[in-house]
């Protein structure tokens, strides 16, 4: 088996062929494949059948509810496979707790919890709208990223534009730091608002980066999955030693 990189793959938009077969091809080099859609269609049978071929799910389910509703719908999922679940910090930390206490409880593994702080699709302007102009949005990303801590999850999703912040702040030393809205120079940007490069994210202290239409939407996926691994260099080898769900 391959050495596992920092990437984490994107399978959203694919069909269960397109998955499988990309799976099959890099799989056993990303820290982990994420699927959202995949899992809305095909459940339980998609979450086993990337597990069968090696990979780590993230189901990427950005569960926000009530505390006792989030809970039991994370240990749902968890029920049928996923390793990595995530909440949207803006549930609050009775929320949170909730799901990592539930989660942490009668299941014999530790499945990940991470926690969304502010979607990368969100610019400045929007920012304000929906959570106040009083506060710039890295300072509302960190006030996410502490809340997370707080709650006891294990990493926090934040943008390139936050990850070198969170990454020196002393209250969040131990957490996962996931940089979604990666672009390699030249790549399209997407629907994506506030971005970096993949080597900027791992430089500025991202434990990993997620990799999603550069690779799934290339003429030759795996080509495209090789050049950003090459571009964020063999430093960004991945060290999974948590306790997870076999």
């Amino acid at each position: 088996m391959s050495s596992r990189t920092k990437i984490v793959l994107a399978l959203d938009g694919l069909s269960v062929e397109e998955a499988t077969r990309l799976t099959k091809e890099v799989g056993d080099r990303c820290y982990a494949v994420k699927i959202h859609d995949l899992f809305d269609a095909e459940g339980e049978s998609i979450v086993r059948r990337l597990t069968m071929l090696g990979a780590k799910v993230w189901v990427d389910a950005k569960l926000h509810d009530i505390p006792k509703t989030a809970a039991k719908r994370a240990a749902t999922i968890v029920w049928r496979g996923a390793r990595i679940i995530t909440v949207h910090a803006s549930g609050g930390v009775e929320m949170m707790k909730a799901v990592v206490d539930r989660l942490n409880t009668g299941y014999g593994l530790v499945p990940s919890v991470w926690a969304v702080t502010v979607l990368t699709s969100l610019g400045p302007q929007e920012i304000a709208r929906i959570h106040g102009a009083d506060r710039m949005p890295k300072q509302i990303v960190l006030d996410f990223a502490l809340m997370a801590k707080e709650a006891g999850v294990q990493g926090v999703i934040c943008s390139p534009q936050e990850v070198g912040m969170l990454s020196k702040h002393p209250d969040l030393r131990g957490l996962e730091l996931i940089t979604p809205g990666v672009r390699s120079l030249g790549a399209s940007i997407g629907d994506q608002k506030r971005t970096g490069t993949p080597k900027q994210a791992i430089d500025d202290g991202a434990s990993f980066i997620v990799v999603g239409s550069q690779v799934t939407e290339a003429k030759d996926p795996v080509a495209a999955f090789n050049a950003i691994a090459a571009e964020i260099g063999t430093n960004a080898q991945s060290a999974d030693t948590r306790k997870t769900c076999s």
